[in-house]
């Protein structure tokens, strides 16, 4: 099973695009630490204070490859510098 999430955030306090990339790769490393996932930026690069990630995960069965996806999501929420607006999943 091929689990698949869509995560939209907002930034605060970043005033250009190299702000924006620092806490980026943070976020990054964190959802993906010590999870089996890929994490990827993959719209609004012109833009200071939104973002938007890819994740994907691959587990046996559907509950599995939902649990890793919420555990990444979990720690992108965590972050106090962003705000997540949408999530989608997909399972392939």
């Amino acid at each position: 099973m091929i689990g698949y999430a869509y995560v939209e955030c907002l930034i605060y306090d970043v005033q250009s695009l190299k702000a924006k990339r620092s806490i980026i790769k943070q976020t990054m490393h964190q959802a993906s630490k010590n999870l089996n996932v890929s994490i990827a930026e993959i719209d609004y690069h012109d833009l200071w204070q939104r973002t938007a990630f890819e994740i994907a995960c691959v587990a046996k069965n559907q509950v599995i490859a939902e649990q890793i996806l919420q555990n990444a999501v979990n720690r992108i929420d965590k972050r106090a510098d962003l705000d997540i607006t949408a999530v989608q999943y997909e399972w392939l």
